[in-house]
């Protein structure tokens, strides 16, 4: 039977990508991308990981993956890391292969794991190098129509919403090849985690909140600095209207995504309560 999605604790699935160093070049022959590939499905089963999706492009991929014991950091770590050994030792060259650390996204795997598919399984279409995502090669796509053994691949999750087991394939490529976006725009960084507003209420929680009934302001400015790349100080000592537009977006997710008090946030940023009303609405 297909496993039906988890939406909470430690099993959640992660949309995951990263870019060459300088946007460089990741890939360079064929035998680039099937190293890839080795290597993914070799740490992918090492650290029970299920890789729902791929697609490799030349300067960067996207991987859809469920984590099933909280080592999507050592997972990645390990796949990368191997990798750079290797791209580096055949192409001769030095230095980092990746330019930063990976990105990832918590996603509902429900109808927003649908959009993601699509989403990477259209990447070679939306940069214009083929009209149809079978004519790309180096994505999962063609493994979801059948035409290419599933392998380590595990698409189930995706597919067994596209109807009966008879028309998923027909149903799932008219919704990849369909000129609908979706209610996601995957490009946009500052969303840690995709969903509907319960499933985010409650990862946030888990994440900052963990057993206690109040988050600690140490667990609080861990997910400042993770989801927002800022050291926490920004948040009581904003200087110049970038860091302080920066610091009215922190407060807006600290209260209408994480949910904390706005007095606990204005006692974070060393505010007022006005001020922290004034950030949320800036007409009052």
């Amino acid at each position: 039977m297909p496993r039906r999605p988890r939406k909470l604790g430690e099993k959640l699935y992660h949309h995951i990508y990263a870019w060459g160093n300088n946007r460089q070049a990741i890939f360079i022959t064929d035998e680039h991308y099937e190293k890839y590939l080795n290597f993914l499905e070799r740490y992918s089963t090492d650290n029970q990981i299920e890789v729902i999706a791929y697609a490799l492009m030349q300067s960067h991929i996207h991987l859809f993956v469920y984590d099933q014991l909280r080592k999507v950091s050592q997972f990645m770590n390990s796949l990368h890391g191997e990798y750079a050994q290797y791209f580096n030792r055949v192409t001769g060259r030095v230095g980092h292969v990746f330019g930063e650390r990976f990105n990832n996204k918590i996603v509902q795997a429900n109808e927003y794991g649908l959009w993601l598919s699509r989403y990477i399984h259209r990447q070679a279409v939306e940069a214009g190098f083929v009209t149809d995502p079978r004519y790309y090669q180096w994505t999962s796509y063609h493994k979801y129509l059948g035409a290419e053994p599933l392998g380590f691949i595990k698409p189930d999750v995706i597919l067994e919403q596209f109807g009966v087991e008879s028309e998923r394939v027909r149903n799932y490529t008219e919704f990849v090849v369909g000129a609908a976006d979706g209610p996601v725009d995957w490009n946009v960084k500052s969303s840690i985690v995709v969903g509907n507003k319960k499933f985010k209420e409650d990862v946030l929680a888990k994440q900052v909140f963990g057993k206690r009934r109040s988050p600690s302001t140490e667990n609080i400015f861990r997910l400042v600095s993770e989801r927002f790349r800022v050291d926490h100080e920004l948040l009581s000592n904003a200087r110049g209207l970038e860091e302080k537009r920066l610091r009215r977006e922190i407060v807006r997710f600290l209260v209408e995504v994480v949910g904390l008090r706005r007095s606990s946030v204005a006692h974070l940023c060393h505010l007022t309560c006005m001020a922290v009303q004034k950030m949320l609405n800036p007409k009052v």
